[in-house]
């Protein structure tokens, strides 16, 4: 019986096909690969620009709150038995822009080792305190200022920690306070100097915190030698990959929110703040993108333009990451209208 095979034409013709299919299915592939690297890669940008948006707004919405005091009234807390400095705590919020001409000062001011030493040069750096509730109430009247604070729990001592800051009000009267060394004194109560005034069974006592928010280098560098930054919260790496913050802050003038920068606010205008708008710009740790970027990305009163644009105020570097920016404007809910 006589056999037939394939003849070389349809050999190659088989093996062309089969090249094209091969070819077809791994650029397919590879298409595919490259999409879900830069969805993974903009997901965690994505995630990254929420979780840090989430929890500086959470400090926003809480700048300035004083207990039942504030804003019931416009009070302002005596200092006399505090280590803060009055002047400069006087006000819920205060911001700056780094390496400024009174930086030195300023960091100084904030009172964060790890500022001067991470923070990136023109971005903006911004500083919260509040009374941190709902606090522990006094179980029995205070008989002179200098007397310990008595409070119907035991939970004091772990609370107030020696040298932290705390504030006692009775919701016509506050006081800061930094808490003394509690050797000698039961858990439900608190030493301190001599406030200005005695307060009364159930006056409020709260932990008092100050947080500074600021884009610092973690150290850190990707693929391609690259830094990497990231949001710090007093001097610990809260969100990886925030490369800028710029943040103004809303001024009321007449029958308006005028908003502006840290360096164009006066020492008075920061006791008026009524709203901050945050704008983070943020990219993914490695670099996922083949052609250069050329976009720009608008912040709050800045414009960051790529690597090498003429008179261009901030810039980003070619290093192929994919980026984002996020924006919020928060309303002080503890300023008091006027």
């Amino acid at each position: 019986m006589k056999q037939a095979g394939l003849s070389l034409v349809e050999l190659m013709i088989a093996l062309l096909l089969s090249t094209l299919l091969t070819l077809g299915i791994f650029t397919m592939y590879m298409d595919s690969t490259e999409t879900s690297r830069i969805s993974r890669s903009l997901a965690r940008v994505q995630e990254s620009g929420r979780i840090a948006l989430d929890i500086m707004a959470e400090d926003l919405r809480m700048l300035g709150f004083l207990g039942c005091s504030y804003p019931l009234q416009d009070l302002r807390p005596s200092f006399v038995a505090s280590n803060l400095d009055e002047n400069f705590f006087a006000s819920g919020i205060r911001g700056a822009v780094v390496g400024e001409e009174d930086w030195a000062n300023i960091v100084g001011d904030f009172g964060v080792a790890a500022l001067a030493g991470n923070a990136v040069a023109g971005s903006d750096v911004f500083q919260l305190r509040y009374a941190n509730g709902p606090g522990l109430s006094l179980d029995q009247d205070m008989a002179a200022p200098g007397s310990v604070i008595s409070t119907g729990s035991d939970e004091a001592v772990t609370r107030f920690r020696i040298g932290g800051d705390a504030l006692i009000t009775n919701c016509a009267t506050a006081d800061m306070f930094t808490v003394g060394d509690p050797d000698g004194f039961d858990d439900n109560e608190i030493n301190h100097q001599a406030l200005s005034t005695t307060y009364p069974e159930g006056a409020r006592v709260m932990q008092f915190r100050t947080i500074t928010y600021w884009v610092g280098d973690t150290g850190r560098t990707d693929q391609n030698g690259n830094a990497i930054f990231a949001l710090y919260q007093n001097g610990l790496e809260a969100v990886s990959g925030v490369e800028r913050m710029q943040v103004l802050f809303g001024v009321r003038e007449e029958d308006q929110v005028r908003f502006l920068t840290a360096d164009n606010i006066t020492d008075d205008q920061w006791n008026d703040i009524e709203a901050a708008q945050v704008g983070l710009l943020v990219s993914d740790e490695q670099a996922v993108m083949q052609e250069a970027d050329a976009k720009q990305y608008v912040l709050p009163g800045l414009t960051v333009d790529p690597a090498g644009t003429a008179g261009a105020a901030a810039t980003y570097p070619a290093d192929g990451r994919l980026r984002t920016t996020f924006t919020m404007t928060v309303k002080v809910r503890n300023q008091i209208d006027q």
